[in-house]
């Protein structure tokens, strides 16, 4: 075992809905964050109120831990269906331990595992603890915390920031569970790691907290929604901070009602938001195009999850690209912004309000559900910002000669505000002239139209660039987009540590924002690739595509995911080692049923 795995571990726990599963993930992704350690926390969950099989999972170490991995060091399971469905991703040197008051396990299906196996009457510790069962996952956390090597009092303390708020007994018993479990795993054996604590100097984030952090940052004062799952968190998250900020967070009645309260917050001055997923999203379109016609600043995350339809509610996927990219009739002018790490989704988030205002249009933040309920570690960003309005009119013409859509070079025009002296204006959803009053002339209407599309040109020279992960000069260069950024950020800062004759030498490019798309940008980062491979979680091959439209370029190979489940570590050093590599003149591979298409 090398260094850095003694440094690091990847640990699961399995259960059903009700058990506490996604509260002690929580909670052990903190402990690690609080000995120092960077940490992801990745969560799977069926879309059930009670029941179901559900995971949390947490890679942490001193050295990069930016997404989830296969191969695991310790699982907790809660009853059989963990031993089952995680089977595959069990070595020889991970623990498994079961709580065996969820009944006797199959001799045959014992001999099949090659880990070691201890069992743990979990419930019982509870009830025989507390005399209830409810704190059953706190035995979890303790017997856990033993076998990792981590330090006691600092997941105590976690237990009580946790439950801060609840009664001194709820605290007591949960601590006493803890203690109950942690003492069981001395019982069992030695610990399978030691964790020596570091400095703390980090947060520990969901996406959607770091999206609402940004939107704080960058002054939003109204955020409108309806909840739907992976955005939700968004909306409870910024509900929160109303006692604390000016701010005012409104759960409409539904998405279309959700986009017009944010417009019409944004036309009276203050910076406003919305957000959804990909079914919500369809149905603000027709006020995504009166935002980009009327010119009303606005910011909207699309928290993308597996579709079409209702698809599959709490699972993630890539394939809102293309829908948002086109959504809006007509030309209609937005700004696509991908954040890909916790850290991403704060600083583009904040940056979308700025474009918005500046720019009088709509920024749609596209993220999934991956890493908007994913924690992960990240450095403690300065929250304290200074901004103004950049694009509000302050010497009005006396004469009452204001044009709310004066034609300009720059396609800016001057905005005024609902009662500001000599800034009257008429604001609808036709196309207008220069005051706003609705026209059907051809020579008005293209200058409005000509006008729109010039705020891109600008604008573009203030979008994230794409950036290059690794050396330059390597046999394959992977190209991803969003969430994916993680995966290749783990796969070239391990590379060197893990290195394997097999594997190829790879660097990656990764594209924070899509539209307007970065061209020369990115053409300039892949002059010297000899392999070009795209990695996104959809079927259709949406980026690929786009980058092709956008540069002429064609990727050499691609692999796509799309059954609803994220992209592994693993499952890109298969396809390195393998050597699959097709032609630049070889059409893409027709996709199979399911699953991941290489």
């Amino acid at each position: 075992m090398t260094k850095s795995q003694l440094s690091s571990f990847n640990w699961k726990i399995a259960g059903k809905a009700g058990e506490g599963v996604m509260v002690v993930a929580k909670m052990l992704a903190m402990i690690c964050k609080r000995h120092g350690l960077n940490a992801f926390n990745y969560l799977e969950y069926p879309s059930l109120i009670k029941g179901g099989h559900q995971t949390g999972q947490v890679l942490a170490s001193f050295g990069p831990a930016k997404c989830q991995k296969k191969d695991l060091d310790l699982l907790v399971t809660l009853g059989g269906a963990g031993l089952t469905e995680h089977a595959r991703e069990l070595t020889k040197d991970s623990l498994v331990i079961y709580n065996q008051d969820a009944g006797p396990l199959d001799k045959t299906k014992q001999q099949q595992f090659k880990s070691r196996l201890v069992k743990l009457p979990l419930t019982t510790l509870a009830k025989q603890t507390t005399g209830a069962v409810q704190s059953a996952n706190m035995g979890v956390l303790g017997v856990s915390v033993y076998f990792l090597g981590l330090n006691t009092k600092i997941a105590q303390q976690v237990i009580k920031d946790e439950f801060v708020g609840k009664t001194e007994s709820v605290i007591e018993d949960n601590l006493k569970t803890f203690m109950a479990g942690f003492k069981a795993g001395q019982k069992l054996g030695q610990p399978i790691r030691q964790i020596n604590k570091k400095p703390d100097n980090k947060i520990l984030l969901t996406g959607n907290e770091a999206v609402g952090l940004g939107a704080l940052a960058g002054g939003v004062q109204f955020y409108s929604a309806y909840p739907m799952t992976p955005a939700t968190g968004l909306l409870h998250y910024l509900a929160q901070m109303q006692d604390k900020y000016p701010l005012v967070v409104k759960h409409a009645e539904d998405e279309i009602g959700a986009i017009n309260h944010a417009l019409g917050a944004s036309f009276a001055g203050v910076r406003a938001m919305t957000g959804t997923s990909g079914g919500g999203f369809a149905l603000m379109v027709e006020g995504l195009a009166l935002a980009s016609l009327a010119e009303i600043p606005l910011v909207i995350l699309e928290a993308q999850r597996k579709g079409p339809a209702t698809g599959l509610p709490t699972w993630t996927e890539q394939a809102d690209l293309s829908f948002v990219l086109t959504a809006g009739h007509g030309d209609t002018q937005q700004v696509v912004l991908t954040p890909g790490t916790v850290a991403e989704h704060f600083e583009l988030t904040k940056l979308a309000f700025d474009l918005a205002d500046k720019y009088q249009l709509p920024v749609i933040i596209l993220s999934d559900k991956l890493m908007l309920e994913s924690h992960q570690t990240m450095k403690k960003p300065e929250i304290v910002q200074t901004h103004q309005a950049q694009s509000l009119a302050k010497d009005l013409p006396q004469d009452d000669s204001y044009r709310r859509y004066l034609v300009t070079k720059s396609g800016l025009s001057p905005r005024s505000l609902p009662g500001q002296a000599h800034g009257l204006q008429l604001t609808n959803s036709y196309e207008h002239d220069e005051f706003g009053f609705a026209t059907e002339l051809a020579d008005q209407t293209q200058a409005q139209v000509e006008k729109r599309a010039r705020k891109l040109e600008a604008l573009a020279q203030e979008m994230p660039r794409p950036y290059l992960l690794g050396p330059k000069k390597v046999k394959v260069t992977l190209v991803g987009w969003g969430s994916t950024i993680n995966l290749l950020t783990q796969l070239i800062e391990n590379q060197a540590d893990q290195a394997d004759s097999k594997s190829p030498l790879i660097n990656a490019i990764c594209l924070p924002a899509v539209w307007p798309f970065p061209s020369s940008a990115f053409v300039k980062l892949v002059k010297s690739a000899r392999r070009l491979v795209m990695v996104e979680g959809n079927q259709s091959g949406q980026a690929e595509k786009l980058i092709r439209q956008e540069t002429g370029l064609i990727m050499t190979d691609h692999i796509r995911r799309y059954d609803g489940r994220p992209f592994y570590v693993e499952d890109i050093k298969l396809f390195l080692k393998k050597g699959r590599m097709t032609s630049h003149k070889r059409h893409s591979p027709p996709p199979r049923r399911g699953g991941i298409q290489e």
